[in-house]
């Protein structure tokens, strides 16, 4: 169970992983920012090749001031287009209007991905297992924008993994063309149960002093 939920987990750190849960098994992730934002997610495999997915939170729901409840929630589909081989990669056809940060009616701090198309592969050797993948997407917040976006899996055993994920973002008016680079630590406890710890926006890409910002993410992976 600690492979699959490594394996099947929803994001790198920002970004879309290449994971979709089979039928039956669903995914709670609670995303703990900066600025006191608080990011609920609930992911269900309803075929082994479909999930959907519901995000809801606020800016500032920890921390003095009245907490930013985002407006609505947001939806995540995932549909697995091409299953991985022994050349092949895996391919996700995905939805997902939940950005991060605060939204100001518009978008969010940092878009939603909007609609997109990811690839992706899993190599294994012993003790270890590097998942690459590449994305392209379209974003449907303020201007509509092509992007790209990427991210990287090392898996040590089946307790660990480093994230690595990476989007150019490109034309923001909110940031310094630098792109935003996150990375992070997660932990498997008790075969179900994860916790991560991430630092992002390395680059220093937000006009808003943003870099280096954590982030903690705690999640469950069950089924019914």
């Amino acid at each position: 169970m600690a492979i699959i939920l490594l394996i099947f987990s929803l994001y790198y750190v920002d970004q879309p992983d290449i994971g979709v849960p089979g039928h039956g098994v669903f995914n709670i992730q609670l995303r703990f920012g900066p600025g006191g934002e608080v990011l609920g997610i609930v992911h269900l495999g309803i075929w082994n090749r479909f999930g959907l997915g519901i995000s809801y939170g606020a800016e500032n729901l920890i921390g003095a001031g009245d907490p930013a409840v985002y407006e609505l929630p947001g939806v995540q589909i995932r549909i697995v287009a091409l299953e991985e081989g022994i050349l092949p990669p895996t391919l996700i056809l995905g939805f997902d209007n939940q950005g991060y940060g605060g939204y100001d009616g518009t978008r969010y701090t940092i878009r939603s991905k909007g609609l997109y198309c990811l690839a992706g592969k899993a190599f294994s050797y012993p003790n270890i297992v590097f998942s690459p993948s590449l994305g392209v997407n379209y974003c449907f917040e303020a201007d509509d924008q092509l992007d790209l976006f990427m991210g990287l899996k090392i898996q040590f055993g089946s307790s660990t993994a480093l994230l690595l994920d990476y989007c150019p973002n490109f034309k923001d008016d909110l940031d310094r063309n630098k792109g935003y680079f996150n990375t992070a630590l997660r932990f498997i406890f008790h075969e179900e149960i994860f916790f991560e710890f991430a630092l992002r926006d390395i680059l220093n890409n937000s006009i808003q002093d943003q870099q280096l910002n954590r982030l903690i993410k705690i999640g469950y992976q069950g089924s019914f």
